[in-house]
């Protein structure tokens, strides 16, 4: 008996320090191969963003999507390409990536004010900045340039929401839901499983998904507080009413719309946007379904470069 106890002892003692590293998660990998810099916000704790100052010119800001499971890894071919020509930021927003994941409010004008304290207190740039801005971030973009011009040079919003002519956000029930911590919670897990990722991302994609956004994804998602900002998304509370009118038809510097096929996004009223607001174009890479830069990076580089070529100073 005595034997067996010892045997079993040695087994647990092999077995725990197992278990405890299993347990002990390593921490979140950089979605860039970048330097990574933080800044501390009031409204949003603490921001991290990529940074690379080696060229010269008017400073780039890219700006991810908003979704179950995102971060500055959604902008990386941007990124990767820009970085040799002119001066490039990616920030994390609240709750997504590396940056803080506190327990708060996560509505729209908490991802407003991180914007533009970003852009005010880290890029400072001289005329502002030409930000290029993924899916729901571009309401937040156009926003700031609404409120703040001096802060916004130009604007190239890829695949824009608020487009459409039915307004977007989330079901009552889901509403409901997203509202109640545990349930929601639940939801979130059940939202964010490896496979689900995978088809979410599947639909964004006309071939297969990029296999670096997919891992970075579904690693991103198992962080401590990862469920809180897509939750306020699913809720629909990141979503600017009638943002058509409130914030694109009023949007007082240049900007380009990149879009095609979509599986998230509308876009019923570009037509009417172009023919409201003078400073708007509108370009169509095809064959895509919402991440051009990922599937058409050439064709997406060449019109956006054309764009800034218009006016670079």
């Amino acid at each position: 008996m005595g034997a067996r106890a010892m045997s079993l002892d040695s087994v647990v003692e092999r077995l725990v320090p197992n278990v405890l590293r299993k347990a002990e998660r390593a921490p979140l990998a950089p979605a860039l191969d970048a330097e990574v810099r933080h800044v501390d916000t009031w409204s949003a704790g603490r921001l991290a963003y990529y940074v690379d100052t080696r060229a010269a010119g008017r400073p780039v800001v890219l700006l991810h999507g908003v979704d179950a499971a995102a971060s500055s890894r959604e902008m990386a071919p941007l990124f990767d390409a820009l970085r040799r020509e002119r001066p490039v930021y990616a920030l994390d927003l609240p709750g997504f990536g590396l940056s803080e994941r506190a327990d708060r409010t996560y509505d729209r004008e908490l991802y407003r004010a991180a914007v533009r304290r970003f852009l005010t207190d880290v890029v400072r740039a001289s005329g502002g900045a030409d930000v290029v801005a993924l899916s729901l971030s571009s309401e937040f973009a156009a926003a700031v340039a609404c409120e703040e011009m001096s802060l916004v040079h130009s604007l190239v919003l890829v695949s824009p929401t608020g487009l459409g002519r039915q307004a977007p956000g989330a079901s009552f029930l889901l509403r409901a839901v997203s509202h109640v911590p545990h349930v929601a919670e639940a939801l979130y897990r059940v939202l964010a499983t490896p496979p689900s990722i995978r088809w979410f991302l599947k639909k964004s994609f006309v071939g297969a998904p990029d296999p670096g956004l997919v891992d970075y994804a579904i690693g991103t998602s198992k962080e401590p507080g990862a469920h809180r900002a897509p939750l306020a998304f699913i809720a629909g509370d990141l979503f600017t009413e009638d943002a058509f009118e409130r914030l694109y038809a009023r949007l007082p510097v240049s900007t380009l719309v990149l879009y095609d096929q979509d599986p998230y996004a509308r876009f019923d009223r570009l037509d009417d946007l172009t023919q409201q607001n003078a400073r708007v174009e509108v370009a169509r890479i095809t064959p895509t379904r919402g991440l051009p830069h990922f599937e058409q990076l050439d064709a997406t580089l060449e019109v956006v470069r054309r764009f800034w070529a218009q006016d670079p100073w």
